[in-house]
């Protein structure tokens, strides 16, 4: 293998059950809680008389820019995981039999939660809420960064040992290092 993901690669992935297991988190946990809270939050911003900071056609337009990349970029972190990692992208089904440093990987330790950051600020964009995207959006953030730190890496962590400890300290949590990685 060559290190790279193609299109047809990620076709592939979509009739593998590993790739579901977390897509049907995503969609039937995750996506309906957002929109519900999202709901509470624009009744809240009525209530108060808050505005919405984004209006027609643009926040229509930001939302079809974020989300879907958001989704697609999930979606080819998730192929490097299941082909690569040679199982979940779910840690709490097992996750991967193997350490995947390249792709996306080699840049970020978590690149599913850019394009988790970017899909649900598409959403926040399409309703225009202030407080969703200004206030709850960096909780999120803060949240997965925590849960990602201190709960996912621990178990991986203990799972790969010392290669992942290496891999850590060389690779961001987030924020994309673009300068080449040599492990």
């Amino acid at each position: 293998m060559n290190n790279t993901i193609t299109f047809k690669d990620m076709l592939k992935i979509l009739v593998r059950r590993e790739f579901y297991i977390d897509i049907l988190v995503i969609f039937f946990i995750c996506v309906p809680c957002v929109l519900l809270f999202l709901f509470g939050i624009r009744m809240f911003e009525n209530y108060m008389n808050i505005n919405q900071f984004i209006h027609y056609p643009y926040n229509i337009l930001f939302f079809l820019l974020f989300s879907p990349a958001g989704f697609l970029f999930i979606w080819y972190s998730y192929t490097y995981l299941i082909i690569y990692g040679d199982g979940s992208p779910c840690p709490q089904i097992g996750g991967t039999t193997k350490l995947v440093m390249v792709g996306p990987y080699a840049y970020v330790r978590h690149p599913s939660v850019i394009g988790k950051f970017f899909g649900v600020l598409g959403v926040g964009f399409l309703f225009g809420s202030p407080v969703f995207v200004f206030v709850i959006i960096p909780i999120l953030t803060i949240w997965s960064a925590y849960y990602n730190r201190f709960i996912q890496e621990k178990y991986t962590e203990e799972k790969f040992g010392q290669a992942y400890v290496q891999y850590r300290k060389n690779t961001p949590m987030f924020i994309p290092n673009f300068r080449k990685k040599d492990f």
